[in-house]
């Protein structure tokens, strides 16, 4: 979800160094390819994170969810997404959520890779999906970058989408048809930034359906087969990817970023900016990052199961993660 205002720099380094799951920060990350030797969903898995339930909801709708897990009183769903075993889970909103929810999860599953998907503000069109070169965490002023394999395959997944993305949704403010004049593209490259607009308070989500501010996963269905410098637009703005990036970083987990633009240019009812751009959109761009990140999922599963992938996967599984990408992209 994007990040509405900007705040002061904060100190972080001393917190990150009393939070738990430090002295595990050497823990060997699983083969990636692994996570799709099993017919069904086992260990290891390749973890989807949302921070509300609609950026969440295509990807269970496309999940054949085998079971759920309680993880301090949070559902997560386990199952085989396009032939890799998968771990779905909301972080909640917020860096502070983001950060707990994500270690709690890395705690109690085997993960082989931490991907984040949702939708963001951002320059660009909506309804355009990112996936950033870099992400800042604007409070502490660390950098993180997306692991170069994961990004290898995303970028060959997304000449073959499993979709076409989204360009016409129902408004949710003012319930009418609305098509986008432009056609949606996925783009690499740019900087990613999250900030705290909270505080370092957690955000509290609610006890009842509703897919923003709801706690739960959406119900699954039938069985489917550097400090930013100062003035600096970034190119995509949240409030949640600098922070799994950072848990994925300590604990030495492959990731990556997916973020659709809920609210930024191309709006045929105007320039009318956050929030009102975000709540009319937010579904649609949800839905274009699920699309990319599904696809992403999908190339793991063909490069876990072609012959001619093997050595890839043995560089993935030694973590030579450039020359792996470099194979993915040749």
């Amino acid at each position: 979800m994007r990040r509405p205002t900007p705040l002061l720099l904060l100190a972080a380094a001393a917190i990150a160094c009393s939070l738990p799951g430090a002295a595990d920060a050497r823990r060997r990350t699983p083969a990636l390819c692994a996570a799709a030797a099993a017919k069904h969903a086992s260990r290891p898995y390749v973890a989807i994170v949302s921070a509300f339930p609609a950026e969440m909801a295509a990807l269970v709708a496309a999940t054949a969810v085998e079971k759920q897990v309680d993880v301090g009183g949070r559902q997560h769903y386990v199952g085989r997404l396009d032939g890799v075993s998968v771990v779905l889970a909301l972080t909640g909103i917020g860096m502070v959520n983001a950060r707990a929810r994500t270690l709690a999860l890395v705690d109690e599953f085997q993960v082989a890779a931490l991907i984040m998907s949702g939708v963001a503000g951002s320059p660009q069109h909506i309804g355009d999906v990112l996936l950033a070169d870099d992400w800042v965490d604007r409070d502490a002023g660390d950098v993180f970058h997306p692991n170069p394999a994961l990004v290898a395959l995303a970028r060959r997944a997304v000449t073959a989408l499993p979709a076409p993305l989204v360009k016409c949704t129902t408004t949710v403010l003012t319930r009418s048809a609305v098509c986008l004049p432009h056609e949606p593209t996925v783009f690499f490259g740019g900087r990613g930034v999250s900030g705290d607009p909270f505080q370092g308070s957690a955000f509290v989500c609610q006890q009842r359906p509703d897919d923003v501010f709801g706690c739960d996963l959406p119900a699954p269905g039938p069985a489917a087969a550097t400090i930013e410098p100062a003035g600096t637009v970034p190119d995509v703005e949240d409030m949640e990817t600098a922070a799994v990036a950072r848990v994925a970083a300590e604990r030495r987990i492959p990731f990556l970023g997916v973020r659709g633009v809920s609210d930024g240019a191309g709006d045929p009812l105007g320039d009318r900016g956050f929030p009102l751009q975000f709540f009319d959109y937010y579904r649609l761009a949800a839905d274009n990052a699920g699309i990319v990140t599904r696809a992403a999922v999908a190339e793991i599963g063909r490069l876990a199961t072609s012959r001619s992938s093997r050595p890839t996967c043995r560089l993935l599984a030694r973590h030579r993660w450039q020359r792996a990408a470099t194979r993915i992209g040749s």
